[in-house]
């Protein structure tokens, strides 16, 4: 096992900087995806696959640690890590950090699991014993604070869209990830054969503004308590399960539900739908705290919220 070497340098820029006034999610993200790409890289991996495969990124899990701010240095590390014994699903497993290395924060943290997908079934294929050899140069160890903290990483249960429609409110809670939104994949998301590039995240494509929405303040939205403090929900947690890829013109129906809540925090699902079809996209879950945004730290959320919340929540379908 190697320590954690040093895969990329870069610098929060004011574009990234969300309605929370600091870092988005989505760049944590892309940062984690860049290095992913470049281990696979690296290691030859891709060309040890057949001309009828390639790989797909199908889970990622975060944590996020400490919040950046335009201008910060950030420096991403990681690799690959042993299949046997590590959650998630079934595949090749990395693990990322990004550390901020002038306060010495540790901004986030990441496992990803990548599979083999056959081009023509869409479906996983067993990963080729040449590309489980190449990748032993690249493995580390996923560090304590680096594991799974409060969601699981077991394999979600699929649920239909027919059954989530009779049980999801049509007016969702405030805040974070309940209710409904439909977008529609464009020509220009999808690869030649017409489907969702493996580079474009569903969610980009599902919570990208829409017409008619302001298209500079992206990110959770602003409120206000009974004192007048502004608060909004900050991610501690996220894991995103890829199960398919919508065709270009699909539209897509995501149908979201908070399904755990505490006296700071909130656990909200989300499905993605191909809406005419019913097909089973990806399943989206986020674990955020509500945050006082000028103190800048964690406070109870306001106790209207709170009952809408346990009012519509879902438990049992976590």
């Amino acid at each position: 096992m190697n320590e954690l070497p040093l895969l990329s340098e870069s610098v929060v820029e004011e574009s990234e900087i969300d309605s929370l006034g600091h870092m988005n999610v989505r760049y944590y993200l892309l940062r984690a995806a860049q290095a992913n790409e470049r281990i696979f890289n690296e290691a030859g991996l891709n060309e040890k696959l057949s001309p009828t495969q390639f790989f797909r990124k199908v889970d990622t899990y975060t944590q996020f640690r400490k919040e950046q701010f335009a201008g910060a240095k950030l420096q991403t590390y990681g690799g690959l890590v042993n299949s046997e014994g590590t959650v998630g699903l079934d595949g090749l497993h990395s693990y990322f950090e990004i550390r901020n290395p002038d306060t010495d924060a540790l901004a986030a943290t990441f496992i990803i699991t990548t599979q083999v997908i056959d081009t023509a079934s869409q479906q996983p294929s067993p990963i080729p014993t040449i590309a489980t050899e190449a990748a032993r140069n690249y493995v580390v160890n996923i560090p304590k604070h680096g594991m799974p903290r409060s969601l699981s990483l077991q394999a979600p249960s699929p649920v239909t869209l027919e059954k989530l429609e009779s049980m999801v409110s049509d007016d969702p809670t405030p805040g974070m990830g309940s209710g409904r939104r439909t977008a529609t994949v464009l020509a220009e998301d999808c690869d030649s054969n017409g489907r969702l590039r493996e580079d474009l995240d569903l969610m980009y494509v599902m919570f990208r503004p829409q017409p008619g929405e302001d298209l500079e303040n992206f990110g959770p939205p602003l409120m206000r308590d009974a004192q007048g403090r502004r608060f909004s929900w900050a991610m501690l947690e996220t894991r995103s399960v890829v199960l398919d890829r919508p065709m270009a013109g699909d539209e897509i129906l995501s149908v979201g539900a908070d399904v755990a809540q505490g006296d700071k925090w909130r656990q909200s699902r989300r499905w993605m739908f191909v809406r005419k079809t019913g097909l089973l996209l990806g399943i989206s879950d986020t674990l955020g705290i509500c945050i006082d945004l000028d103190a800048r730290r964690a406070i109870s959320m306001p106790d209207d919220i709170k009952q809408a919340i346990a009012k519509a929540s879902l438990p049992e379908l976590i």
